[in-house]
């Protein structure tokens, strides 16, 4: 009987237990990076280069990150669509920024940059050269 309450015990401390996701990541050269991602990096900023590079394996997938020269920072999914932008103190290329989100910054917020945008599970997630942070829901993808 004591054998038994402590297999359940056990078997229960295991499923409570958070699941911890193990990952690897390595820095990988910028050629390695999906040709998407390269693309994307060389029409959305044009005169600045990949610094590094590197890659991350979950088990969910793989993800990518590439910093450039002047430290800006894009995360991309493994078919190297991107996901994060993090212009630091700059503004966010417009062409990367849906209209309507466009539409609300230009109302609400005209003076100041959005200098970091996430593309999350129902829409975007923005953050302000103020530090602010709006989130978006139920954005259509359009960049």
């Amino acid at each position: 009987m004591n054998k038994t309450i402590t297999k359940v015990s056990a078997f229960i401390k295991k499923m409570t237990r958070p699941a911890t996701e193990k990952q690897s990541e390595k820095t990988i050269f910028a050629e390695s990076l999906p040709l998407a991602a390269r693309f994307f990096v060389q029409n959305n900023f044009p005169n600045r280069s990949i610094a590094f590079a590197s890659e991350t394996t979950t088990s969910v997938g793989t993800n990518f990150a590439a910093t450039l020269n002047d430290g800006i920072q894009v995360e991309f999914n493994e078919n190297g669509s991107w996901k994060t932008v993090d212009c630091n103190t700059d503004a966010v290329p417009a062409t990367l920024v849906p209209s309507i989100i466009s539409t609300f910054m230009d109302a609400y917020y005209h003076n100041v940059p959005l200098v970091k945008i996430e593309k999350v599970d129902d829409g975007y997630k923005v953050t302000l050269s103020n530090y602010a942070t709006l989130k978006f829901k139920d954005v259509v993808n359009v960049a």
